[in-house]
């Protein structure tokens, strides 16, 4: 294998797979990439037996060839080389030689034979969504996903479709995120599938925000796939019973409250600067046409705001997470959001006042502190 590649050419294409990739492998080929070349591009594989990314960059080979070779020192090689650098790469004698100008980096290789592929996915449904739509759909709720949680489950976001409208829905046990949008589906049943969180966070990485184009992804019982111009993404998908989350979402809560997001955000901002655990929280005194919000740490330091609000009511103190509530004001576009509540020990209900093309619910579970 020989060819030559630009340097930014290589580095996007190793950036675009290299998630892939975990740095602690059972096996060491895992740690590599695969290269493949051919006559006029390099393909880049990364897997760590549960995805498997794929990218391509345009490429002049002058020997096609197929090799493997460490991602993270390849990637700090390639990251290290000057921008404008014409790379050459070539396989020799168990080795991969990287030369830029008169840098010259030699690199132990493992046959490429050896390097485990994941199977391509048998397309049960294709699914068709705008590629800005399904970022911002995964942004608003990928949040709440679980991290190493027993309930595996829950480590995952749940991609409910139906021939009428897509859902993506997040839930740690202790609150929830939901985002929907109308989309026409080719499916007769409804279809929920549980996306692992890793990728989910390598599909935010590779989807446009500003590019309404639309994209096809692939689901069968066990896989899901997503192909873009450059790049190839395929992910084993959870095996498990997502909660019944319609049962979480209140639906009566008869305490509803209008606040300025950014008015609100700022006040938990400055409350978090005394209690930086984790799991602080808050107490939100709910008056008419007022809330004061309450913190108060281990060391006894408080600190007390009082913002205006709308609502008429009867009053009502009740307690959330600071963290929680700060990342669903910080997924909400709107100006304004609604909160609705019931009891203090009633979970409340977070929502935009302006619905637009995808329509967001948060359900936070209160706190007792």
């Amino acid at each position: 294998m020989q060819l030559t590649v630009s340097r930014p050419d290589l580095l996007d294409a190793i950036n675009r797979v290299i998630g892939g990739v975990e740095k602690r492998q059972t096996m060491p080929i895992l740690g590599n990439l695969l290269l493949e070349a051919d006559d006029h591009r390099l393909q880049l594989t990364g897997t760590d037996l549960e995805i498997q990314l794929e990218s391509e960059c345009p490429a002049d080979t002058t020997q096609p060839g197929r090799t493997t070779v460490n991602a993270r020192k390849l990637h700090d090689i390639i990251r290290a080389i000057p921008a404008e650098s014409q790379i050459v790469l070539r396989q020799e004698e168990g080795f991969v030689i990287v030369q830029a100008g008169h840098s010259v980096f030699r690199l132990a290789c493992l046959p490429a034979d050896e390097y485990p592929r994941m199977e391509a996915t048998t397309e049960e449904h294709r699914l068709v969504l705008g590629q800005n739509r399904l970022r911002a759909m995964l942004d608003k709720t990928q949040f709440s996903m679980a991290q190493q949680d027993v309930r595996y489950f829950l480590n995952g976001l749940l991609f409910e479709v139906s021939p009428e409208r897509i859902r993506c829905v997040a839930t740690d046990g202790h609150r929830l995120a939901l985002a929907e949008t109308d989309s026409q589906q080719s499916i007769q049943d409804t279809l929920r599938i549980i996306v692992p969180r890793k990728m989910v966070m390598e599909l935010m990485r590779a989807l446009d925000r500003d590019d309404d184009s639309p994209v096809e992804l692939l689901v069968s019982t066990q896989q899901i796939e997503l192909k873009l111009a450059h790049q190839r993404m395929v992910s084993k998908l959870i095996d498990g019973r997502f909660p019944d989350y319609e049962r979480v979402i209140p639906k009566n809560n008869s305490k509803q409250v209008h606040v300025d997001r950014e008015t609100l955000k700022q006040v938990l901002q400055r409350a978090s600067v005394l209690n930086t655990d984790r799991f602080a929280g808050a107490h939100y005194h709910l008056q008419s046409d007022r809330l004061a919000i309450e913190a108060i740490n281990s060391d006894q330091e408080s600190s007390r705001e009082e913002i205006p609000v709308h609502y008429q009511g009867d009053d009502l103190k009740i307690a959330f997470n600071i963290s929680y509530m700060l990342a669903i004001l910080s997924h909400v576009d709107d100006m304004q959001v609604r909160m609705d509540f019931e009891t203090p020990e009633s979970s409340a209900l977070i929502l935009p006042t302006d619905e637009d093309a995808i329509r967001t619910r948060y359900v936070l579970m209160p706190m007792k502190i």
